[in-house]
C-alpha cells in the first residue's frame, strides 16, 4: 500500500513510518523495525559448534525491555552493509552511573563473527562505537533515530520521579562499553542545535511536565514536523517539538493531553494519513488525540478545536491492559491494537477506523485468566503492503494464544476482505505442546526474496521457557537437543519462511499452519530456524529488529537483548554464562547463528 502506515511504538515499524512521510519504498523494512527467510536447524549442540553470532554485556539486570526494541542505522536495507558507519543502538534499562553503568550504547562492525574473527567486518565481533551515562534514570523504552542517524531520542525516568526526554548527538569513540561509558561533552539544554559546539557530543534534556513517570511508552517520530509524541504512567500524552533540527521543547499550550487520568500509556503512533495520534492505555482502552493537522474525527465534549482528546474510544476485548503501540493502515484507514490480558477472551484483536466509530474484535487468546500473558502488535507480509486501498491482499502474523489451553503461544495469519475488514484470524499454528506460561515476543518480518542466503520472506519471534516442549521445532533442532537435567526450560528464538510455506510443492497444500512435514523434512528447502535461548519461564527476548537483504557474509542479520536467569546458555556467546546478565544479541537470519 503506497502510503502505508505499519509504525507500531515498537522502532521495528519506524522505517514505514518514514515510509508514510517520504513515500520510499525503498526503506519500507530499513528502519527501526523490521518488515520491509532458512536451512534446517542443526542437530549438533550449540555448546560444542562455533557459533557465528555475537553477543555483548548489558550488564546484570541489562534489557532493551518486553516488547521494547533497539534501533538500527542505515536505514536502507537495500544499501551496501557498511562496517563503519552502520550501527545499532540499544537501550539499557540500567540505573546511569557515570563510569559504570551505561544508559545507552551503541556498536558498530556487525557484520563480524564472535570466537573467531569473520564477515564482510572479519573480525572477532563487534566494535563498541559509542556509550554514554545521560542521568542517574533508567532507559527503559525503545530509542528512535533522526532520520541521518547523527541524533537518537530515548526517555529516562530522571531518577527523582519525573521522565525526560534525552536527545543525544553521539560522537563515535566516546565511551568503551556499558561499564565504562563517559558523559556527553556538551548540555545544550533550552537551546537550539546550532548551540552544540562542531567536533562535540551534545544533549537536549527536556523535562516531561507534571511529575509523571514513564514505564512502557517510547518516543514516536513524526519526522516531517521534527515531532515527538510519548504517553506517561498516569495517563497524558506529551508533545515534544524542534527534536532533531530545532530547540528541543515541550509544548505546554493544549498539551499533554490526558487521555484516561492515572492509567499508563502505551507508546503512541502518529498517522499522516488522519493527522490523529493513537494510543492504548493499561485499562484496555485505545483512544486517539487530535493535533492541528486532524482531518478525522471530532473533540471530546467542551473542548471546541484540536489539540484535543478524541471523542470516541474503543475497548479492546474488557479489561486488561495494553501494552504495544497501534499499528497504521493509512490506506485503507485502520488501527489495529491487541490486548493480551482482557477477561473477554484472555486475548483480543481490535480494528477500527481511524474515528474509531466502528470496530471488529476477534479472540487470539486461551481458555483462561489465570497466568494471563501479554500480547504485542503484529507484522503484515510483503503482498499486503503491495496491495492497494479497495484491493487488499496478504496478511498479518500475530503471536496470540493456544485457544485450547491457559497460555501457551500460537502464530495467528489474520486475513482481511478486499476493503481491508479483518474477517478471520483462522487456525493458529501452535507453539507449546505441553506447559502454560511461556511468553512471546512480537512479530517481525523481512521480505529477503531472492537477495541473501536467507532468501525468503520471514517472520521471527521467540517464546519464553518451556521451549524445550514446543511444536513445531524439530526435537532435533539447536532449540530442543541443547536442553538437558543442568539447562532446564529455556526460550527459544524461531524464524518461520513465509514464501515456502504459501509453496504446495514445499508445505502440503500451501496453507497456514503449516504441515509438521514443512518443519520437520531435512535438506535445503530453507524453511524454519530455531536456536536456544536461556531465559525464565516466562519470559522472551526483547522486540527484535532486522538489517539488510545482502548476500555478503553475516550481513542479513536480526538483533535483540535477552536475559539469563542462571547456569550456561546454550545457543548464544558467553556474555549468557553469568545469572542476570543481560545480552546485546546479533544472529544472521539464515540459521539464526
Amino acid at each position: 500500500m503506497g502510503s502505508l502506515m505499519i509504525e507500531t511504538f515498537r522502532r521495528i515499524k519506524v522505517q514505514r513510518a518514514l515510509r508514510n512521510i517520504l513515500g520510499l519504498a525503498s526503506i519500507c523494512c530499513a528502519l527501526a523495525n523490521g518488515g520491509c527467510g532458512s536451512v534446517t536447524p542443526s542437530i549438533s549442540s550449540p555448546n560444542t559448534v562455533q557459533r557465528a553470532d555475537w553477543g555483548m554485556s548489558l550488564l546484570s539486570g541489562g534489557t532493551v525491555g518486553a516488547g521494547q526494541v533497539p534501533a538500527k542505522f542505515s536505514f536502507d536495507v537495500s544499501a551496501t552493509p557498511d562496517c563503519t558507519n552502520d550501527f545499532v543502538v540499544f537501550n539499557t534499562a540500567l540505573l546511569g552511573s557515570f563510569g559504570s553503568s551505561a544508559n545507552i550504547v551503541a556498536f558498530n562492525n556487525l557484520y563480524s563473527t564472535q570466537g573467531i574473527a569473520g564477515g564482510l567486518c572479519n573480525q572477532d565481533g563487534p566494535s563498541v562505537y559509542w556509550s554514554y551515562f545521560t542521568g542517574i534514570g533508567r532507559t527503559r523504552t525503545s530509542v528512535a533515530l533522526s532520520l541521518d542517524g547523527s541524533k537518537v531520542a530515548f526517555v529516562e525516568d530522571g531518577g527523582f520521579g519525573t521522565a525526560v526526554l534525552n536527545i543525544l548527538k553521539w560522537k563515535a569513540g566516546e565511551g568503551s562499553g556499558v561499564a565504562s561509558p563517559v558523559a556527553v561533552d556538551q548540555d545544550i539544554s533550552g537551546s537550539p542545535w546550532t548551540a552544540c559546539t562542531a567536533g562535540n557530543s551534545c544533549i537536549a534534556t527536556v523535562s516531561f511536565s507534571g511529575t509523571a513517570m514513564d514505564s512502557i511508552s517510547a518516543p514516536f517520530v513524526d519526522y516531517a514536523n521534527d515531532v515527538i509524541y510519548v504517553g506517561d504512567n498516569l495517563g497524558s500524552l506529551h508533545k515534544f517539538t524542534g527534536v532533531f533540527n530545532g530547540t528541543p521543547a515541550e509544548v505546554t499550550t493544549g498539551w499533554p493531553i490526558v487521555v484516561n487520568s492515572a492509567h499508563a500509556l502505551a507508546s503512541p503512533v502518529y498517522d499522516s494519513g488522519s493527522g490523529n495520534i493513537f494510543v492504548g492505555d493499561a485499562a484496555g482502552r485505545l483512544s486517539y488525540v487530535r493535533d492541528a493537522s486532524s482531518t478525522v474525527g471530532s473533540c471530546v465534549s467542551g473542548t471546541p478545536s484540536p489539540p484535543c482528546l478524541g471523542a470516541t474510544t474503543q475497548q479492546v476485548g474488557t479489561a486488561g491492559a495494553i501494552v504495544d503501540g497501534p499499528i497504521l493502515d493509512s490506506t485503507s484507514g485502520f488501527v489495529f491494537a491487541v490486548n493480551g490480558t482482557d477477561t473477554l477472551n484472555n486475548g483480543t484483536i481490535l480494528q477500527a477506523n481511524t474515528s474509531l466509530t466502528s470496530q471488529v474484535q476477534l479472540s487470539i487468546g486461551g481458555t483462561a485468566a489465570s497466568s494471563p500473558g501479554t500480547l504485542y502488535g503484529g507484522a503484515f507480509d510483503q503482498t499486503y503492503v503491495d496491495s492497494s486501498a479497495g484491493h487488499t491482499a496478504g496478511f498479518m502474523y500475530v503471536c496470540g494464544k493456544d485457544p485450547a489451553h491457559i497460555n501457551r503461544p500460537a502464530i495467528y495469519q489474520l486475513s482481511f476482505t478486499s476493503a481491508g475488514v479483518l474477517n478471520s484470524v483462522g487456525t493458529p499454528l501452535l507453539m507449546n505442546s505441553t506447559n502454560d506460561g511461556a511468553a512471546c515476543s512480537p512479530v517481525t518480518e523481512i521480505n529477503n526474496t531472492g537477495s541473501s542466503s536467507a532468501s525468503g520472506e520471514w517472520i521471527f519471534f521467540s517464546i519464553g521457557g518451556f521451549a524445550a516442549n514446543a511444536a513445531p521445532i524439530p526435537p532435533t533442532s539447536n532449540c530442543r537437543a541443547s536442553v538437558s537435567a543442568t539447562n532446564g526450560n529455556k526460550g527459544c528464538m524461531i524464524g518461520i519462511n513465509l514464501t515456502n510455506a504459501a509453496n504446495p510443492a514445499i508445505n502440503p497444500g500451501g496453507t497456514w499452519p503449516p504441515a509438521n512435514a514443512f518443519f520437520n523434512t531435512p535438506g535445503t528447502n530453507n524453511n524454519a530456524n530455531a536456536v536456544a535461548l536461556l531465559r525464565n519461564n516466562a519470559g522472551s527476548s526483547s522486540g527484535i529488529i532486522v538489517d539488510n537483504v545482502s548476500a555478503s557474509s553475516q550481513t542479513s542479520n536480526i538483533y535483540f537483548s535477552v536475559s539469563n536467569t542462571g547456569g550456561t546458555g546454550p545457543g548464544l556467546p558467553n556474555c549468557n554464562t553469568t545469572t542476570g546478565v543481560g545480552c546485546a544479541v546479533k544472529l544472521t537470519q539464515s540459521n539464526l547463528n
